[in-house]
């Protein structure tokens, strides 16, 4: 399965095992000193962000240097990709039954999105994140859940919560018509979501 490698050179691929999509959606972050599975280094930055993420998403197939959209995979196939992966991290996943699994703790770095990652929460949802796939009302509710605790918890505004999207606008090495982060997609109900966390704000 195609993957973005883990360097200062997010341009670079190499090959996962199968079934492991969670790395196509995850960018390579730091350079320097591996982080151990499911921890990282003490944040020195407030949280100001909460970044939405999909497990599925595009990349460039490493054999034919074109792209491919790499589907979303299991909850517990991710989960053991990334807490086995020497720098990538994510602080929450959530399967599409809702099930929440935490991973690296909040006050701690989880290198999940180029730039941003020391001063915010990473959460990812189980989906193929192409627009189609839908997300269900088991996994928006939890994701719903998880984002107005932590919002409440951090004193965070409406507009601390980005998708993948709209923080990583670069484009395709394999295609340079093409965005590399296009995650959580349009199936999922953005507006929707934070109009639930936070009501009578805009």
């Amino acid at each position: 399965m195609p993957f973005l490698a883990l360097s200062c050179r997010p341009a670079h691929t190499r090959r996962v095992p199968a079934g492991c999509a969670l790395g196509v959606v995850l960018t390579a972050l730091a350079c320097g000193p591996a982080l151990a599975r499911s921890s990282g280094p003490p944040r020195t930055q407030a949280i100001d962000t909460v970044v939405i993420h999909t497990t599925g998403g595009p990349t460039c197939d490493p054999k034919s240097g074109r792209p491919v959209w790499v589907r979303a995979g299991t909850l517990a196939a991710n989960m053991r990709f990334i807490e086995a992966h020497p720098k990538l991290g994510i602080h929450y996943m959530i399967d599409r039954d809702g099930t929440l699994r935490r991973s690296v703790p909040e006050d701690q770095v989880a290198h999940h999105v180029f730039g941003h990652s020391a001063r915010s929460i990473a959460i990812e949802l189980v989906n193929d994140g192409d627009g189609v796939d839908p997300f269900p009302e088991a996994q928006i509710r939890a994701v719903t859940a998880l984002i107005q605790d932590i919002a409440q918890r951090r004193g965070l505004p409406r507009q601390a919560v980005q998708r993948h999207s709209d923080l990583d606008r670069t484009l395709m090495p394999c295609d340079r018509t093409k965005r590399r982060k296009v995650d959580p997609g349009p199936a999922f109900p953005y507006q929707a979501v934070l109009d639930a966390v936070f009501p009578g704000q805009r």
